[in-house]
């Protein structure tokens, strides 16, 4: 097993991606010879780095969603804890790699995915960044469409994995170690940030951050899960981070299922002023309250199904 991570270190394996393409999540994913579904292929594969019984892996995989809330709560997180002990707790916990290998086999947005492909080749986009990256699975999926692809993430333990599993499916990515440095400024026409921004301390930081990492004209997807008991690692919510993604720069395109598709745009200074106004007054004073009288009028799900067809 890899015992250190490399800072935004480029492996020279395999041919070079020409073109971007259309591929599946499964196909991207699956190695030859290791199992019949996603799941098993991928319990083999953490089994064979981790060095131990595919058995003892999966029994580890099915309890990986309790393991972190454990794990988390033993540390005694939460949202008004310390940042530097939230990276710490980030940076060393490997019940990940057990989580997100039964999340990544059953991953919910592959249509989004497909998507980005689309919208990527249709603009000319070929570099993808994965924010948030975990065990690396959107990023073997961005290689295998032909993009070039960056990994950023604070998780040691995970990025470690990453690596190797670029290596055995000789691959090419970069590595971006978040406690060590921040991605490159106008780089990346692709951005996911994919069941993280829940996770950030601060959104509004993250965010102007993601938009220095992008071309103008270039797409980010994203998606905020709720907080809850099974999720006690989710420390900011929807209207935290949506409040602050037009003042740093994105534009909303397009709705697919739980994840939103923006565009990266340049905004003037009296423009980034009046969304900082408006994200507090309509996320944090009203849009809760609206969404809750809205359900309970029962014209919530119509009124998103509407918005959603809308957006294409």
């Amino acid at each position: 097993m890899p015992i250190t991570a490399e800072s935004s270190t480029e492996k020279q394996l395999g041919s070079p991606q020409s073109h971007i393409r259309s591929t599946g999540w499964t196909d991207a994913l699956m190695l030859v010879g290791q199992g019949a579904t996603l799941f098993e292929s991928m319990v083999v594969e953490l089994s064979q780095y981790l060095n131990l019984p595919s058995q003892a892996v999966a029994s580890a995989c099915a309890s990986g969603e309790q393991r972190v809330a454990d794990d988390w709560n033993s540390h005694r997180l939460h949202k008004g804890s310390d940042i530097s002990e939230i990276v710490e707790f980030y940076r060393t916990t490997e019940n990940y790699l057990f989580d997100l290998t039964t999340f990544n086999s059953e991953y919910p947005h592959t249509k989004t995915l497909d998507a980005l492909v689309k919208l990527a080749h249709d603009r000319g986009l070929t570099h993808a960044m994965d924010f948030g990256a975990g065990i690396g699975s959107v990023g073997i999926f961005f290689a295998r469409s032909g993009f070039e692809v960056s990994l950023a993430d604070v998780s040691e333990p995970l990025q470690r994995y990453v690596q190797w599993r670029f290596d055995t499916r000789r691959l090419k990515c970069t590595l971006i170690n978040l406690n060590k440095e921040q991605p490159p400024e106008g780089i990346f026409g692709i951005v996911t940030a994919f069941d993280v921004l829940e996770h950030v301390p601060q959104p509004a930081e993250t965010m102007r951050m993601l938009a220095k990492s992008m071309k103008i004209g270039g797409l980010i997807a994203l998606n905020v899960e709720e907080p809850g008991d099974r999720f006690p690692q989710h420390i900011s919510r929807y209207e935290d981070v949506l409040s602050t993604v037009a003042a740093a720069g994105f534009r909303r395109i397009k709705y697919i299922g739980k994840t939103e598709i923006f565009e990266r745009i340049e905004r003037n200074p009296l423009s980034v002023r009046w969304h900082v106004m408006w994200g507090k007054v309509w996320y944090d004073a009203l849009y809760r309250h609206c969404m809750n009288l809205l359900a309970v009028l029962r014209i919530k799900q119509l009124l998103r199904a509407l918005i959603k067809g809308s957006r294409g």
